[in-house]
């Protein structure tokens, strides 16, 4: 074995130590190839598989009932730029994460939760929220709710000489291509994640 391959091999086993495990690059498709990288479904449809448990290894259902999507085209449709619709979307990330989190029994998760924290099937690594999110994120494209923004794919940072490995998913900008997190694995139940650049993102911790 090459010292390259020895080199990737040791920082996906860390990877999934830590419970987030890097997703090999992909072309971007709007995060399809990360779902289906974890057998989830790709269609359009109202009935989001909310992962739990690690890697998503525990799953429920979600149904985004024409109540819960007038209520976030409410949320959305007062966007009138860019800024406007991530601000927004923060908002309706974080009441996905608490209304979703009921039917999951995922109420008492923690911020950075990975092996070395609290496990089971109460609490959220970076790949099961990245997947929850990037599920979100699709249906409201397909649903045109979002109008400054498209889906990407998502994106990993840390390696093993710095920083311990996470995913986030990403929107990108119509205007001008550039990508954002829209990550909650840095944050408890129910709060706002954090959306930066993915510049930014890449250097925190």
């Amino acid at each position: 074995m090459s010292l390259h391959s020895r080199s990737l091999l040791a920082n996906v086993l860390i990877a999934a130590w830590a419970g987030c495990v890097i997703s090999p690059a992909s072309a971007v498709d709007g995060g399809a190839t990360f779902l289906q990288d974890l057998s989830l479904s790709t269609e359009a449809s109202p009935v989001l598989t909310i992962c739990h448990g690690f890697n998503c290894a525990q799953r429920n259902q979600f149904v985004l009932t024409p109540a819960r999507l007038a209520s976030m085209r409410s949320t959305l449709g007062k966007a009138r730029s860019a800024k406007d619709e991530r601000k927004a979307l923060a908002k309706v990330v974080a009441w996905f994460d608490r209304e979703s989190g009921k039917v999951a029994g995922t109420v008492n998760r923690i911020a950075y939760a990975s092996a070395t924290t609290k496990s089971g099937p109460a609490q959220m690594d970076c790949i099961d929220l990245t997947a929850n999110i990037t599920e979100l994120l699709r249906l409201l494209e397909r649903s045109k709710l979002m109008k400054f923004h498209e889906v990407g794919e998502p994106v990993s940072r840390g390696l093993i000489i710095d920083k311990q490995p996470h995913t986030t998913p990403v929107i990108v900008e119509k205007a001008d291509g550039g990508q954002w997190s829209v990550d909650s694995w840095t944050h408890a139940y129910g709060e706002a994640p954090d959306i930066f650049t993915i510049a930014e993102w890449k250097n925190r911790k």
